[in-house]
């Protein structure tokens, strides 16, 4: 049996509870605003986001959600934007895990063992 559709959006109702928030529109100032911080800086400080609260006329919750879904589009279209080089030959396959794990755009924690970086050298013994 399927679950009840909405014919108008083509998704499930919601269940019954407690009426949620209207979606926030902002304006045309305040996307200016946030777009500018971002691209200053990705992470927000809490004194940042409380200056962006009383300026902009949003909660910090607003502010600190704003901030975690640009950061999930800005991932996602770096993301679409390497695999578009990798396409064109200008990044190796690796850099998407077709190899062992390395340094990368995507993933630059990863690191090469480090038997793979240093050979090892046997040093003279000293004479007894």
């Amino acid at each position: 049996m399927s679950p009840a559709v909405d014919d108008k959006n083509n998704r499930r109702p919601r269940r019954a509870g407690p009426e949620r928030k209207p979606r926030q529109a902002y304006s045309a100032k305040q996307l200016e605003r946030l777009e500018a911080e971002f691209k200053i800086d990705k992470y927000l400080s809490v004194s940042k986001r409380m200056e962006l609260s009383k300026a902009l006329g949003l909660t910090e919750v607003q502010i600190k959600t704003w901030f975690q879904n640009r950061r999930t589009k800005w991932k996602k279209q770096l993301t679409s934007r390497l695999k578009i080089a990798q396409r064109q030959g200008l990044f190796p396959g690796q850099i998407f895990g077709h190899a062992p794990p390395a340094y990368s755009l995507l993933n630059p924690y990863a690191y090469t063992p480090l038997s793979c970086v240093f050979t090892p050298v046997t040093l003279p013994s000293s004479p007894p």
